[in-house]
């Protein structure tokens, strides 16, 4: 599988907060060789129910704005990372990037080993003891 982007700073990032954008920026220039291409905003999970009687449009907007969206799913030859990207990231985000992961291996069984990374740009204390522990690659950037 390939991103639709190329793993380098770009002008704009959809659905990266301004606040998680010069994360992401120092992480593509800390770590240059980390993937080959990337997705951003990438769909997760079923969504929401949508009443039958709804057009077309209406209801493919409701599904995105329904839907749990991953920052990123980066491409390696040999692996998919989902990615999460979050400032002073806590205990809510080791949750919600391993069942981000958790769903997109699901949605995406061709997937080559999809891991889940957590980008943030300051440790906080027990962080990558737990990340560690369940198999999520942590970064601080």
């Amino acid at each position: 599988m390939h991103g639709r982007f190329p793993f380098k700073p770009l002008a704009s990032y959809t659905h990266l907060m301004k606040r998680e954008v010069p994360i992401w920026d120092r992480f593509i220039r800390a770590y240059p060789n980390f993937a080959e291409s990337v997705d951003y905003d990438c769909i997760c999970g079923k969504g929401p129910e949508v009443p039958e009687n709804m057009g077309q449009p209406w209801k493919d907007d409701a599904k995105y704005l329904g839907s749990w969206k991953i920052d990123a799913v980066a491409f390696q030859s040999d692996n998919t990372y989902v990615i999460e990207v979050r400032p002073r990231a806590g205990l809510s985000a080791i949750g919600e990037v391993f069942m981000k992961m958790l769903m997109y291996r699901r949605e995406h069984p061709d997937a080559t080993n999809p891991e889940p990374v957590l980008i943030t740009d300051q440790e906080r204390p027990d962080m990558r003891e737990l990340t560690a522990e369940h198999d999520i690659a942590f970064f601080v950037v």
